[in-house]
């Protein structure tokens, strides 16, 4: 498990890709590890591949100028919901992210994708059944180790603040929202296990999950829409709690009115799912 903790740590968004074809074997690990992967719902997403710079590129020009964000990526997972619905997005973040980690721990470079692409296409290509949609998609490949490959990943990471994290202190509360938490005064191994979700990668980096630490149960709530980027950091905090040892699994409870009471909860922010 120590080589899940390590993959946290070295996960980075690499938005240039080199031509060096990813043995097939990776690629039906890769998948295997999809359907294998801890899940939150009763019917949870499916992961599909799509291989060939030409396929990702139709799937990578939805916006003008997006293509060129993330070049050259000779494969792209596509995320992929049973139907639309919150749950099943959350349950996205949480599986494919999974993927992402076990793809780094192989060393292959990924980069999550979740707006500029086009949706249409990605179903079109993956074949879709009726009810399903294409919800996200993650470049894959071997990085581009050219100086000016290094150089665009570098700028474009720089660009959507991928070098910035906020504080622990900033994304975690005691007992109710608001509420000073200090690392000093809580559980060590809880701790560690957060410094890990911290990690999480998210769209434009935006960070956009608050944790509130109570004696038995750690919340999690969302202080925007973003139910990819709530799977996403429970993915790292679920892994981050098996490899240390921190007793629990997560109890989803989307939008619950009563937790946003019972946590004093601003308009805005919303409850995602408690771990206990």
């Amino acid at each position: 498990m120590s080589e899940v903790l390590a993959a946290i740590r070295r996960r980075r968004s690499i938005r240039s890709y080199g031509d060096r074809p990813v043995e097939p074997s990776l690629l039906e690990q890769l998948l295997a590890a999809s359907g294998a992967a801890g899940r939150l719902t009763r019917a949870p997403p499916r992961v599909a591949l799509v291989s060939g710079v030409e396929q990702t590129r139709r799937i990578l020009t939805y916006m003008v100028g997006s293509y060129g964000l993330v070049r050259n990526p000779p494969y792209l997972l596509v995320g992929v919901l049973p139907q639309e619905s919150d749950a099943a997005r959350l349950d996205l973040g949480y599986v494919l992210e999974q993927v992402v980690l076990e793809a780094t721990r192989l060393g292959l470079a990924t980069c999550w994708i979740t707006g500029s692409y086009d949706a249409r296409r990605a179903g079109d290509i993956v074949g879709l059944a009726p009810g399903e949609v294409a919800a996200a998609v993650c470049a894959l490949g071997y990085p581009d180790e050219g100086r000016w490959s290094r150089l665009h990943n570098r700028t474009v990471r720089r660009l959507a603040g991928g070098h910035r994290r906020k504080p622990l202190t900033e994304i975690i509360f005691s007992e109710r929202w608001g509420e000073r938490w200090s690392p000093d005064q809580s559980d060590p191994v809880l701790v560690s296990v957060l410094k890990y979700a911290r990690l999480a990668p998210s769209a434009t980096n935006r960070q956009p999950w608050r944790f509130i630490v109570r004696s038995g149960h750690v919340a999690l709530v969302l202080v925007r829409p973003a139910p990819i980027d709530g799977g996403i950091v429970m993915a790292h905090f679920a892994l981050a709690s098996a490899a240390l040892r921190y007793a629990g699994r997560w109890e989803v409870q989307l939008g619950d009115g009563t937790l946003a009471q019972e946590y004093g909860l601003p308009k805005y922010a919303s409850p995602v799912a408690l771990w206990k």
